[in-house]
């Protein structure tokens, strides 16, 4: 079996870099096709196993939360692999849209204290993803998805408009019209259409 697994893993890495397609040009895998060694590859199956075969975690119980949690962490150090969201949850035995449910309320399924262990983490996760941003670890465009997508970050722009003056009970259409014109500044000229 494993002389099977191996021969399709060669067949596999003959096969990179043949793919037809512009990807030359992301920002996010710069080369267009995946580098990764067989070594780095390994390492992260066996990761994806560990986290397949993690054993239940008791969601009540905030001590065999926290020791998951903590397990996942010691884990990648161990291992050497960035740690992640999807990663986490798995090891809780959670989903994304379930930890998603939960942290806004939709479902009632986890303790509070489950819920505080899990905002915790994320937390500690969305401070890791910062690190490896400030010390030019990872592309900006990644740090920013990541941020957005998993960190609640978002581009927004505030803008509030308030009259210089509160109008008048019993203001006429042209009295309203005049102060209109003196309480909004125009910029430009606009020419008629």
């Amino acid at each position: 079996m494993d002389k099977e697994v191996k021969e399709a893993a060669e067949q596999v890495a003959k096969g990179r870099g043949n793919r037809k397609g512009n990807t030359s040009k992301s920002p996010i895998i710069p080369t267009g096709n995946i580098n990764i060694t067989d070594k780095e590859n390994a390492a992260m199956c066996e990761y994806a196993l560990d986290i397949f075969h993690s054993p239940a975690v008791d969601l009540r119980d905030p001590e065999a939360v926290a020791a998951a949690i903590d397990g996942y962490f010691k884990n990648c150090i161990a291992r050497g692999l960035r740690p992640g969201n999807l990663g986490l949850y798995a090891t809780l035995g959670l989903s994304k849209q379930e930890v998603s449910n939960e942290l806004r309320g939709v479902t009632h399924k986890l303790s509070t204290s489950t819920i505080d262990l899990l905002k915790k983490a994320k937390v500690a996760l969305s401070t890791y993803r910062e690190m490896l941003g400030s010390t030019g670890k990872i592309n900006p465009v990644t740090l920013i998805f990541w941020q957005k997508n998993y960190d609640g970050l978002e581009d927004r722009q505030t803008m509030e408009i308030a009259p210089a003056k509160d109008m008048e009970p019993g203001q006429t259409p042209e009295e309203i019209a005049a102060q209109l014109e003196q309480d909004i500044p125009v910029d430009a000229d606009f020419e008629e259409i």
